[in-house]
């Protein structure tokens, strides 16, 4: 009985530790895809995202991308177009539950459209991100607008 209580206390410390370890891999995975995001550089974008990532934001439908080279090149024409991004999630918490990870947060910053107009971002934001081949990847994200600005 005795070996299976001491069994039992070491398996939740390393329980904890996996978790912990987990939730620190998560928060590099969003901290390199932002990095990625503002520097226009579309393979590091796309290196964290699966193909048919789902987006719910802006009040309307669900929307799908496509193959994660189809991501990586639409984001790099918009890039390519003069598109500049100056984001962060900020207040960050992150939640794992085994492969996956849901992390919230509120987005701030700044989109400049091609065209040079200055769009303020204020938003509520939850990701999932999921684990595969040992890294982890944004599945779904869905904004809400903060408002007043």
């Amino acid at each position: 009985m005795k070996a299976l209580t001491t069994l039992l206390v070491v398996g939740m410390f390393a329980t904890t530790v996996a978790m912990a370890d987990d939730v620190d891999d998560v928060k590099a995975a969003v901290q390199s895809y932002f990095a990625a995001l503002n520097s226009g550089n579309a393979a590091g974008y796309a290196q964290h995202r699966i193909p048919g990532y789902s987006i719910f934001g802006g009040g309307g439908l669900i929307e799908r991308s496509g193959s994660v080279a189809q991501q990586r090149d639409d984001f790099q024409a918009l890039a390519d177009a003069g598109r500049k991004l100056d984001l962060e999630l900020k207040h960050m918490e992150i939640r794992v539950y085994g492969n996956a990870a849901v992390v919230t947060g509120y987005l701030v910053g700044r989109n400049t459209a091609p065209d040079g107009t200055v769009n303020q971002t204020r938003e509520q934001s939850t990701r999932v991100w999921i684990k595969q081949g040992g890294q982890w990847k944004e599945a779904h994200r869905h904004s809400s607008q903060l408002f007043p600005q």
